[in-house]
């Protein structure tokens, strides 16, 4: 009988466990079946405590190299920003948050040749605006319906009306913007009450070109709170969270892939 009971419990402790590695989590009010919870998905959560001012001087702000970012974007480049695994958990989290009603519309900043939204995903009457630095890589994203070319780290303005767009998302480039709040509020402005903003970023970059702060320390803990305080401090944006979707068993062999979001209030 006592072996008996043991067995119970142990089947009872592999299905408990089962169930608490294959439950989505709800973020934002939208199921991502394969984001994890971890110390990192919680580091905005309600025990939380946000500065009490911005956080950051002019030169938190000011990369290594502040040439012209149009300039260092002359010429296309045709690279992949993190590893296959990593895009992969970006795309299937797109899955999710993407809009699927028809005539809807999404914004990519600092968009490239890929926005990373999955290759089946385009509903009817869609509009998707890349935004970003090269003709070249922009006119070869397969995603977009349209593209512009905007340095935002010079004109942090967005040219568009109040209320457009469903979802704005920024694929691996938040550590690059100078003007970080001026932008966030744009981000505001543009979206529509309701709708969702989704930064994702993982342990890539150009190094000379991110943000100082991006580097003290370079972690994703430091990186996630920082991309949280431009939210917090640029406009009245609900639900402030961090989404890890990085690979299963990561540990420090692969890329990880962190997404923090938030919605404009309806």
């Amino acid at each position: 009988k006592k072996s008996s009971g043991v067995k119970r419990s142990l089947l009872l402790l592999v299905v408990c466990t089962i169930c608490r590695n294959t439950t989505a989590l709800v973020v934002n009010g939208v199921n991502i079946p394969h984001a994890r919870e971890t110390s990192l998905s919680r580091a905005l959560g309600p025990t939380h405590k946000w500065p009490e001012t911005w956080p950051y001087t002019s030169a938190d702000l000011t990369p290594m190299d502040p040439m012209n970012d149009q300039l260092f974007y002359t010429l296309p480049k045709f690279v992949h920003h993190a590893a296959k695994e990593s895009r992969d958990a970006l795309t299937k989290y797109y899955e999710c948050v993407l809009p699927t009603a028809p005539a809807t519309s999404v914004l990519d900043l600092c968009s490239s040749w890929t926005s990373h939204y999955p290759g089946s995903w385009k509903p009817a009457g869609v509009r998707v605006v890349a935004l970003g630095l090269n003709p070249l890589e922009l006119a070869l994203n397969p995603s977009k319906t349209e593209w512009t070319l905007q340095n935002l780290n010079k004109d942090p303005v967005l040219p568009f009306e109040d209320s457009t767009f469903d979802v704005i998302t920024n694929s691996l480039s938040v550590d690059y913007l100078t003007k970080p709040k001026d932008i966030f509020k744009e981000m505001y402005r543009v979206v529509k009450p309701g709708g969702l903003a989704s930064m994702a970023f993982t342990n890539r970059c150009f190094p000379t070109k991110i943000v100082p702060i991006w580097e003290s320390p370079f972690s994703d803990l430091n990186h996630a709170r920082i991309i949280g305080n431009y939210f917090h401090f640029s406009a009245p944006w609900e639900e402030i969270n961090v989404v890890d979707v990085s690979a299963p068993g990561r540990s420090g062999q692969q890329d990880p892939m962190i997404i923090v979001q938030a919605r404009k209030a309806l």
